[in-house]
């Protein structure tokens, strides 16, 4: 009962919860906010240009239900780049700087700006405008976000086209409603203003105020056209000037000015004086060169001014912009007007407002100044942080930018320019000064002192440091200018830091001193200080240890090449080797790291861990990179542009683990001729990039080894204990280092095989150092196999001086397969330096970004060698008459077992039978296949033999009509060794099976060495019975009913034991 009583009770309960959730009104959602930044804006296609445009909400892009452009709605289809679809709208993915991403694309209909309006189902409307700049390429796409239901709306004002003058506009969009746009309506010469009108978009006229020839209106809540209308101005009255009949011109030298009147015949011959600023200036008898003065040029109905102050004086100015001036004339009223000069240095006359000059002058610094450290020299000019140690050095990245404007208005970017000498702004460089203070908010004492002192001279836009770091801290540098009209300008601050140089790497590797990417990821962005000795650590358990921060991009030293950045310090050679290396590090799983204008110290070893990824660009490691399981190394290679560079170096080793990867990498060495550092302590020979255990190739990597530094060029690759696999497609380019430095040295080899192999589908080339000299470099040594689809071994050079040895292409006992191959010694040449046969393989590194590819042509390996035979066909004579065949290679007599194998087929028969230990005794035709092996696999040739009848054997020879009477042939000079030789079968044609197990040597030659073959082998052989006595046919058959009865006989028993 109770049971009862408690299912009643969750009956009543799940009714009441239904009825509670189904009288619940369900509340209308809330449309979720649209996307504010645009993460991609790209365009791309062939006939038809796709914008492409990237957000990081894709759940938004998977609702987009509308897409309107420039007011036209667009349909949603599929867009093909190669058609000339139009109005087409789609979510798709598009490939960008940083990878492919998702993205709503859209046919651009080719005008810029457009204004992209999207609906998206649950999303507030959004729209987007987009622009174009085409001032250099690849084209810069840029999206923002213009409104959306939670922002303002703003609109656009179109200036017309006008006939007899023009029509400009204060504003032409993101105007938002009730704004106030000024139009300046300017007519052509003769003509004047006769109206100006503004309509709305919807056809609604609005009101135009004209204040002294200004006019302005009041944005409406829509776009709207501006249009002005221009009349032709009355003729000019005679005894007064109107301005409009005066202009301003600058002589050829721009040392003048000329003062011209139109329309006014004998004007200047009147003027009686000329005042500046209220002040008569001098009537002078002849051009001035100074202010203060004027000159009448009847001749010419002009006034002369000086443009430029000749004097040194600066009692006397010349006219700048602003100035007053007012000219009386007998028989005219006088005629005032303001001198002003614009930002592009154009002179106008203006209305005398009394408001001095309408612009003025700003002035801006861009760029960075790189860190220095306390006691560092020529910061900017010779530096210790360049390469060379005379080259020249600057480490202050810094233009100054300057712009006019009228007053009250903020320069645009289109505004400013730089500071040189090509300027539309003109500087007084002895009134141009910097300032450097100490920046006491960033913590650094108010009376600490940079030591050095800021350089700008006008004729070049440079702001530069001089002088010698001296206390530590930040400060903050700016630059005063004044121009040639008396403008004056202060501009913004940029910081400049001195460090002391004892500063951590754990301390300086954070995110906090990096620049941020929009992909998320870091740039450290210049490395501060430019040199880092000390480590700190910020590994667990590890000290002077730094783990890279994965999401590090990229790690610049510098922006200038051959300008670095150090890492760690000198540490001497034979430690190294040694392996007392204190200094690591890390590159861990997820980061992709390339080092620009970087040298690491022989102090510091880099480790490249699992799932990591090290790209040097522009750099030199002195020491060791270990590369481990999962890591992945390239170098001198621009993955973004999909090109090799040059400018990196490896002068310690790259050493290749089990499960590492080498991909697109151009790998040299300056081990023995770039100072280690500060120490000229090292001499090596070792190779440049070891493997150990199972490596991969991918794309192409090409190594060479420096020149010799005393004995011998140092070895480019050494393949131990493992294999070295070459992805589908790679290319392995290795060279040995050279003996040219050093006169007699020996050259260096490209691949050293330490029971190591070298497999895959791709294509490998080993050319032996090039020397002066000495013995030439070879191209493999040591012992392994190399299984790959092409193969190019090339000894090196050498020359008979000096009694000196070619290089090899290969040592003994070395394996190579390829179906493409080109295998060659070097040769032995005269004592000429530039006649070199293999001068066009060698690779130039450091100036050639890749090897001279197109030069490795290999030769498709079936031809590579030739068969003969002593004799192609014989008379029938009852004995062997197996033929002698020799194999070369070129003059290089190669050896059976070891070079290539021997296969024949006789007559009908389809098996292949060994030829080692055959006897040909039958007439009929032998094809014999001689199949490479080894170095020559892959290689094939066939050849024919034949023994034929001799017509007078009165048919007791095999072949037909021999009655079934052959027998074995028993003769003496058989060689066969072999007396009660195998069983006949039942016909009397059946095949022989020597099993005696005999050495048969049968005295053949298969390879021209003069040697027999001792191989012990069983051969069956499909042979007819040799002529014979019929005794012993008889007792053949004897024992053939024998075996049958006994094979009966066994049967029965089995029978009998099986009951």
């Amino acid at each position: 009962m109770k049971r009862n009583w408690r299912k009643l009770l969750s009956l009543v309960l799940s009714v009441m919860v239904i009825l509670t959730t189904a009288g619940t009104p369900v509340m209308a959602a809330e449309k979720k906010a649209a996307p504010t930044t645009v993460t991609n804006c790209e365009a791309s296609g062939f006939w038809t240009e796709v914008l492409s445009l990237g957000f990081e909400d894709t759940a938004w892009m998977d609702k987009i239900s509308s897409v309107t452009v420039n007011e036209i709605q667009y349909a949603k289809g599929t867009i093909n780049s190669f058609g000339s679809d139009t109005n087409l709208w789609e979510i798709g993915n598009a490939t960008g700087t940083f990878g492919s991403y998702k993205a709503l694309k859209i046919v651009s209909p080719g005008t810029y700006p457009l204004t992209i309006a999207v609906t998206a189902d649950g999303y507030e409307d959004v729209t987007f405008k987009v622009t174009k700049d085409t001032s250099s390429y690849p084209y810069t796409y840029t999206a923002t976000v213009v409104s959306t239901p939670s922002g303002e709306k703003t609109y656009t004002a179109t200036a017309a086209a006008a006939t007899n003058g023009t029509v400009s506009l204060s504003a032409t969009e993101g105007i938002q409603a009730g704004a106030t746009v000024t139009v300046t309506a300017t007519p052509d010469a003769g003509y004047e203003v006769e109206a100006v009108n503004v309509n709305g978009v919807s056809g609604a006229s609005v009101d135009v105020q004209n204040t002294e020839g200004v006019y302005t209106f009041t944005m409406p809540s829509e776009n709207v056209t501006v249009a002005a209308t221009f009349r032709e101005t009355a003729p000019i009255e005679p005894g007064s000037i109107d301005l409009s009949q005066v202009s301003m011109e600058t002589d050829f030298f721009g040392n003048e000015w000329h003062l011209v009147f139109a329309n006014a015949d004998g004007y200047v011959a009147a003027v009686t004086d000329v005042k500046v600023n209220g002040i008569s200036w001098e009537k002078s008898s002849f051009k001035p060169s100074a202010g203060g003065k004027y000159f009448i040029d009847t001749e010419n109905n002009q006034i002369v001014f000086s443009a430029k102050d000749f004097s040194g004086s600066s009692d006397s100015p010349v006219l700048k912009s602003g100035d007053s001036v007012t000219i009386t004339a007998n028989g005219y009223e006088d005629l005032s007007f303001k001198f002003v000069v614009d930002q592009n240095g154009t002179i106008s006359l203006q209305p005398d407002d009394g408001q001095g000059d309408p612009y003025e002058l700003h002035v801006k610094i861009d760029g960075s100044f790189e860190a220095a450290i306390v006691g560092q020299k020529d910061y900017d000019g010779i530096s210790s942080a360049s390469v060379g140690g005379a080259s020249g050095n600057k480490n202050s990245a810094v233009k100054v930018y300057g712009a006019i404007t009228e007053k009250g208005t903020e320069p645009s970017e289109s505004d400013w320019e730089e500071l040189d000498h090509s300027s539309q702004i003109s500087l007084n460089g002895s009134k141009c000064k910097v300032s450097i203070v100490p920046d006491t908010e960033a913590g650094t004492p108010e009376n600490s002192d940079s030591g050095m002192e800021g350089v700008y001279m006008t004729l070049s836009s440079d702001l530069t440091l001089n002088g010698t770091p001296k206390d530590a801290g930040t400060y903050k540098i700016s630059v005063s200018i004044t121009d040639m009209q008396g403008r004056t300008a202060v501009s913004n601050t940029l910081p400049f830091r001195i460090y002391t140089g004892e500063e951590t790497l754990a301390d300086r590797l954070k995110v906090e001193n990096f620049r941020q990417y929009e992909s998320g990821l870091y740039a450290w962005d210049i490395m501060e200080p430019w040199a880092i000795k000390n480590f700190g650590s910020n590994v667990d358990g590890e000290e002077n240890s730094v783990r890279v921060p994965a999401a590090l991009e990229a790690w610049f030293g510098s922006h200038e090449s051959g300008t670095y950045g150090y890492l760690g310090y000198d540490l001497a050679w034979k430690e190294v080797k040694k392996g007392n290396i204190p200094q690591t590090l890390y590159i861990p799983a997820g980061c992709s790291l390339t080092l620009t204008n970087m040298e690491i110290l022989s102090s510091v070893r880099i480790v490249v861990e699992n799932g990591g990824k090290l790209t040097l660009s522009d750099s030199v490691v002195q020491g060791m990179i270990e590369v481990q399981s999962g890591g992945t190394f390239s170098m001198n290679y621009d993955s973004f542009n999909q090109k090799f560079t040059t400018g990196s170096s490896i002068c310690g080793q790259l050493r290749m683990e089990d499960g590492s990867v080498l991909e697109n990498a151009a790998i040299y060495s300056h081990i023995n001729y770039l100072a280690n550092g500060d120490l000229t302590d090292r001499s090596s020979a070792e190779p440049v990039v070891t493997t150990t255990g199972n490596v991969t190739v991918k794309g192409q990597v090409f190594i060479e080894g420096d020149e010799a530094g005393s004995e011998e060029g140092q070895t480019a690759l050494r393949v131990k204990d493992g294999t070295l696999n070459l992805a589908d497609g790679a290319v392995l380019v290795t060279y040995g280092g050279g003996g040219n430095v050093q006169l007699y040295a020996q050259g260096g080899t490209a691949i050293e095989l330490d029971n190591g192999t070298i497999t895959g589908n791709g294509k490998v080339v080993a050319i032996g150092g090039d020397v002066l000299w000495g013995d030439g470099g070879n191209a493999v040594t040591g012992n392994g196999t190399i299984y790959t689809n092409e193969v190019f071994l090339q000894g090196a050079t050498a020359r008979i001086s000096n009694k000196a040895t070619p290089g090899k292409a290969l040592e003994h006992g070395i394996k190579v397969t390829g179906s493409g191959r080109h295998i060659a010694d070097g040769t032995l040449i005269g004592n000429e330096v530039t006649n070199d046969p293999l001068a066009d393989l060698y690779w130039t590194t450091g100036v050639d970004a890749v090897p001279p590819l197109e030069k490795f042509v290999t030769t498709p390996s079936a031809g590579l060698f030739e068969v003969t035979a002593d004799v192609d066909s014989v008379i029938y004579d009852g004995n062997n008459q197996i033929p002698t065949v020799t194999v070369k290679d070129g003059d290089k007599e190669l050896v059976a077992g070891t070079d290539y194998v021997i296969t024949y087929v006789f007559g009908d028969d389809a098996t292949a039978r060994p030829f080692e230990g055959a006897e040909f005794v039958e007439a009929g035709k032998y094809v014999l296949t001689i199949t490479g092996i080894g170095n020559y696999t892959g290689m094939s040739k066939e050849i024919i033999f034949n023994i034929t009848k001799d017509s007078s054997d009165n048919g007791n020879n095999s072949g037909n009509g021999d009655n079934g009477n052959n027998g074995i042939n028993s003769g003496k000079d058989n060689n066969s060794n072999a007396g009660n030789n195998g069983a006949v079968d039942k016909g009397n044609n059946g095949a022989v099976d020597k099993e005696n197990g005999s050495d048969k040597t049968n005295g053949n030659k298969v390879s021209a060495d003069g040697k027999k073959n001792s191989q012990t082998q069983a051969v069956t052989q499909a042979k007819s019975v040799k002529t014979g006595d019929t005794a012993d046919l008889a007792l053949w058959m004897t024992m053939l009913v024998l075996s049958f009865g006994a094979g009966l006989s066994i049967v029965q028993l089995t029978k009998k034991r099986e009951r």
